[in-house]
C-alpha cells in the first residue's frame, strides 16, 4: 500500500468501479430505467462501494481507512441483495446476474482480504507514518514503576474516571472498549429517532469499528494485536447478532488463538451492540 500514490490504483477500487458501469449499463438499458426506486437504490449503493473505498485511502490512515473499507464492504453487499430484486422482476436474465452477482462477490472477497491485510500490517498509514508515539498518547506512572496507565485519542474517549489501558508488569488490562468513532463519538452504521431510541444498527460494521478501537489502544500501550491472551466480548443481542460477529471475529482473530467469552447484556453504556474487555501481553 505504501507505493499506491492514487487510490485509482487499488484493485478493490478497480473492481467497485468496474461493478458500478455494469449497474449504470442495466439501469439505462433495460426495465430497470422505469423502476425509479430500485434503480436509484442499486446505483447508490454501487456507488458508495468505490467511493467508501477511495476516502478510506484519502484518509492517511491505516484504521480509518478500515472502517471505511467495512463500510465498502456493506453497500457492495447491498447491491448484491439489490440484484436479487432486479432479477425477480425480471429486469434482467439469469446469466446477467450471475455475471453481476461474480463482480460483486468478487470485490467482496478482495476487500474482506485486504482488511485482514491491512489488520496485520504494522503500517500506520501516512497520518502517523512520522510520529514515534500514536497521536496524544499519555503515560502516566503510578506508584509502582511496573505499572502505567495510558489514555489514547487514537480511540474513544473513556465515559468516566477510567483509562484506555493500565499496566501491571508483563500484562496490559483494557478497559471495556465499543465502537464509538475517535474522531466523532459516532457509531457506524446506528440510525436513532427523535427520542434517541435504536431504529437501526449494524453489527458487522461495528465489529470492525471495535477491533479498530482494541487495536489503537494495544499500539498506544506498547503491545500489539496478536499479544491479546484472554477477550471478553459483550453482545446486546446474541440471537441476532453472534453468527455476524463470530465469523468476522474469525477473520480478525484466526492467528491469535486468545482465550474468548461470549456473554449477552441487556444494554450497554451508549447504544452500541458490541464492547470488548481485554487482557493481552507487553
Amino acid at each position: 500500500m505504501a507505493t499506491i500514490k492514487d487510490f485509482k490504483e487499488l484493485e478493490i477500487w478497480q473492481v467497485a468501479h468496474e461493478l458500478h458501469k455494469e449497474i449504470l449499463s442495466i439501469s439505462r438499458t433495460t426495465s430497470l430505467s422505469r423502476d425509479f426506486s430500485l434503480r436509484h437504490q442499486v446505483e447508490r449503493s454501487a456507488g458508495s462501494g468505490m467511493d467508501n473505498i477511495a476516502e478510506g485511502f484519502g484518509r492517511g490512515s491505516r484504521l480509518e481507512f478500515i472502517h471505511f473499507l467495512s463500510i465498502a464492504k456493506a453497500s457492495i453487499t447491498e447491491t448484491q441483495s439489490q440484484l436479487i430484486r432486479i432479477r425477480d422482476k425480471e429486469y434482467i436474465n439469469p446469466d446477467r446476474f450471475d455475471h453481476l452477482n461474480n463482480i460483486a462477490q468478487k470485490a467482496v472477497n478482495k476487500i474482506a482480504a485486504f482488511m485482514q491485510y491491512l489488520n496485520k500490517s504494522q503500517y500506520k498509514g501516512q497520518k502517523f507514518m512520522n510520529r514515534k508515539e500514536p497521536n496524544n498518547t499519555k503515560l502516566q506512572t503510578p506508584n509502582n514503576l511496573n505499572e502505567k496507565i495510558v489514555n489514547t485519542n487514537t480511540a474513544a474517549k473513556p465515559l468516566g474516571a477510567y483509562p484506555h489501558a493500565r499496566r501491571a508488569g508483563d500484562l496490559l488490562f483494557l478497559s471495556g472498549i465499543g465502537s464509538r468513532s475517535a474522531k466523532d463519538n459516532s457509531i457506524p452504521g446506528l440510525e436513532l429517532d427523535a427520542e434517541g431510541n435504536i431504529i437501526k444498527y449494524d453489527i458487522e460494521a461495528e465489529c470492525h469499528s471495535v477491533f479498530a478501537n482494541v487495536k489503537a489502544v494495544l499500539e498506544a500501550s506498547g503491545s500489539s494485536w496478536d499479544k491479546m491472551i484472554d477477550v471478553t466480548v459483550f453482545l446486546t443481542n446474541m440471537k441476532k447478532d453472534f453468527p455476524t460477529y463470530n465469523k468476522i471475529y474469525g477473520e480478525y482473530f484466526e492467528s491469535v488463538q486468545a482465550c474468548r467469552t461470549t456473554v449477552e447484556v441487556k444494554s450497554l453504556p451508549t447504544p452500541i451492540a458490541i464492547e470488548l474487555k481485554v487482557i493481552a501481553t507487553i
